[in-house]
């Protein structure tokens, strides 16, 4: 595995697809539709994958329980985990947390360290409502960012996928030309590579992440 800096760009893409598609002159091929595609593959592999993992900090502020998540760049995709000074925070669907604080707290009063927190309309919520300051940690997954046709842009896929990213095009351009057999070949590689990658990318989570916490509300 790789873990450095993107160095593959479009133009690289380009002139891959191009000599194996046998279409070194773009007659058939135009770079409007190989961007299209690659674009397509960067974010299925990074679905599969999880290959964008990121970091961000925000402030977090005594006596604010809202968060908006449309600032944070590159722009989320998933949420891996929240951290409120180091100390990991739970999560809990909107309807469960909606229905506990009802509950537990109707007037919304509770004052405290953050015990849980739940995602709506692009806006983290915690509960109960911080009492003091500190930093918001959140790991995720990021958006690839989309390419054009300028051949200099960068992949936003490390280096290791870009042989999913040519097998992803060529599958498309192979069924724009109509030859099933070369379309079925490419779409078998690059499901099975992306495949064997998510695989390796679940085992890992179960073995840093064993057990799942439940917060129970007071």
């Amino acid at each position: 595995m790789s873990y450095g800096p993107p160095t593959k760009t479009v133009g690289d893409v380009y002139n891959y697809v191009k000599r194996v598609f046998g279409d070194e002159a773009g007659v058939q091929l135009s770079n409007a539709d190989i961007v299209r595609w690659i674009n397509e593959a960067q974010h299925d592999i990074n679905i599969v994958n999880k290959a964008l993992q990121a970091t961000a900090t925000t402030p977090l502020v005594a006596g604010q329980t809202d968060y908006t998540l449309s600032g944070i760049t590159p722009a989320i995709y998933e949420i891996n985990s929240l951290l409120i000074d180091g100390r990991r925070i739970g999560n809990i669907p909107i309807a469960q947390a909606e229905e506990s604080i009802s509950l537990a707290d109707p007037e919304g009063s509770e004052n405290g360290a953050p015990q849980f927190w739940y995602e709506w309309a692009n806006t983290i919520k915690f509960w109960p409502k911080p009492t003091a300051g500190g930093t918001i940690e959140i790991r995720y997954i990021a958006e690839p960012a989309e390419v054009t046709t300028n051949s200099s842009d960068l992949l936003s896929l490390r280096d290791e996928f870009f042989t999913d990213i040519v097998n992803y095009v060529l599958k498309n351009a192979y069924e724009m030309d109509e030859n099933p057999e070369m379309m079925q070949m490419k779409a078998q590689e690059f499901q099975q590579s992306i495949a064997e990658r998510g695989e390796k990318e679940t085992n890992a989570q179960h073995m840093t992440y064993p057990t799942m916490t439940v917060y129970e509300l007071y």
